[in-house]
């Protein structure tokens, strides 16, 4: 690839202090007791938060106990904003009061993956606003934090597209053979080489943030010659081995696309 990959194995907004939800003009809404706010962040495709109906405005408020430093922002498939001006921005605010947009999502649709970059900030309060609905709004994930961005590449052979048949194979008794639940995800091999302190802090900093967790959903993208690509991927309970060898390390990253359990679509 022209470039080193960006990641994001941490989500910020699930560490906030409290979390308000109103409409657009600052009146609180009910939560729902079975789509909660909770669902929104937990880094899950399968778990679902839904907002109000009947409010073609409604703002989420995200305010931690002192600045959060962030730089990224995640709008996940399959959502539902309906609304043919349906629009999303991600703001942030020293005070509550007064609000800068970082992020604007417009033209919506719900198969795409919405990565977004902007200028690192520190702010206490964080809000996610959307505008120009005409039904309740329905969102699986949504992440935002500060990315994490390799300084080096993979060693040797490395295929960004690689992919592997998933299912279980069935002989029958006349020596036919099929494929039961198929379907093709993409899979992540990585190794890497000569990595010094510097290189091994940032891999180090990703295992501390999602797999060292035990929580290892994490994103993966190369923002400039990939845009529209980013992977949400699982390392599966992998362990970490990233060896000594004389004053450098040497070790290999192994993950696999999670794909929505309602989604149809076949990378």
């Amino acid at each position: 690839m022209p470039e080193f990959p960006h990641i994001l194995a941490q989500n910020r907004l699930e560490q906030a202090g409290s979390v308000s939800f109103t409409d657009g003009s600052g009146n609180p809404l009910a939560e729902n007791g079975i789509y909660p706010l909770a669902h929104l962040t937990d880094r899950s495709r399968g778990s679902l938060w839904k907002g109000a109906a009947g409010k073609s405005e409604q703002r989420l408020t995200w305010n931690f106990d002192s600045a959060v430093e962030m730089d990224t922002f995640v709008l996940d498939r399959n959502f539902t904003l309906e609304g043919a001006s349906a629009t999303v921005y991600f703001q942030h605010s020293a005070d509550g009061a007064s609000w800068t947009t970082a992020v604007t999502v417009s033209a919506l649709e719900s198969g795409s993956i919405y990565w977004r970059t902007f200028s690192a900030v520190s702010r206490q309060f964080w809000r996610l606003r959307i505008t120009g609905l005409t039904a309740q709004p329905r969102i699986y994930n949504l992440w935002a934090g500060k990315r994490i961005e390799l300084t080096f590449g993979p060693y040797g052979d490395f295929d960004p597209y690689e992919e592997e048949v998933v299912g279980e194979p069935v002989h029958g008794a006349s020596g036919a053979f099929q494929w039961n639940q198929r379907f093709r995800r993409r899979v992540l091999r990585a190794a890497f080489e000569n990595l010094t302190d510097s290189h091994y802090e940032l891999l180090e900093l990703w295992w501390n943030q999602a797999p060292g967790e035990g929580r290892n959903w994490w994103w993966l993208t190369f923002p400039q010659s990939e845009p529209e690509d980013p992977l949400y991927l699982n390392c599966e309970g992998a362990p970490r081995r990233f060896a000594i060898a004389r004053t450098v390390r040497y070790g290999m990253i192994e993950a696999r696309e999670v794909n929505s359990p309602w989604c149809t679509k076949s990378w």
